[in-house]
């Protein structure tokens, strides 16, 4: 294994000496679906998840009791279970960046843009691993890409959350005349969350004999991880 992986990377590094490096700039605008679903071993979140979801059902259970009203009731308050503080929305994605390198091999870096209904994220997006295959005259250059994305994560609808977006992505596309191109890609994993301090020490204090049922966990923890989202994007070439 490390014999091989020593092989591509001389391989790469001499393509890229035997060619004419070339610098341009791109623009990838698509979309991109997230659900992000807290699991019990997601890193970071998974047990403050289970803690806030526990301690939700309980002041919920607690202020019903001290309100008289009956579990199932039109009045009672309803439980949640994990799924309930996932994230879940379609992002419209803008991606400016540069590529370098040959025809052949290059390497992308591009500002990560994503605009929901309720979230957004800003972030960097690095892809160390691309390589084209140039045919028809260069008219046609179908192409693989690897590499992740780092982005801060903001739910518009809560001030003063704290939340981070990591995703690893592959691509393929196909470029058509210098210019254009089509881009499918594949979350391998994402992982990401937000957390609000205020709001936790809210739900910590809050007091069932009160006239409001218990706050809701979402506004103060969401998140989680997801595998294998598809996402589509056309690009332009500078």
């Amino acid at each position: 294994m490390l014999r091989s992986t020593f092989v591509v990377v001389i391989t790469i590094v001499a393509s890229l000496e035997l060619a004419p490096a070339e610098t341009r700039g791109v623009l990838r605008v698509g979309v991109a679906p997230v659900a992000l679903t807290p699991e019990r071993d997601t890193w970071l979140l998974g047990s403050r998840v289970d803690d806030a979801v526990r301690a939700y059902n309980a002041a919920a259970e607690a202020y019903d009791r001290a309100h008289g009203h009956a579990p199932g009731s039109a009045m009672s308050t309803e439980p949640i279970d994990r799924r309930d503080l996932g994230v879940s929305t379609s992002f419209f994605t803008l991606a400016p960046g540069i590529e370098a390198g040959t025809r052949h091999v290059f390497v992308r870096v591009e500002a990560a843009l994503a605009f929901g209904e309720s979230h957004r994220s800003y972030g960097l997006g690095f892809y160390p691993v691309n390589l084209a295959v140039p045919m028809r005259r260069g008219t046609l250059t179908p192409y693989l890409s690897a590499g992740g994305s780092l982005s801060w994560l903001d739910d518009t609808r809560i001030a003063g959350e704290i939340g981070a977006l990591f995703g690893a992505r592959v691509a393929g596309g196909m470029r058509i005349g210098r210019r254009l191109a089509i881009e499918i890609g594949y979350s391998a994993y994402a992982i990401g969350g937000l957390v609000d301090r205020d709001e936790l020490d809210t739900m910590r204090t809050y007091d069932p004999r009160g006239d409001e049922p218990p706050p809701r966990p979402e506004a103060a923890l969401s998140g989680g991880e997801q595998r294998g989202a598809v996402d589509l994007s056309l690009g332009l070439a500078i």
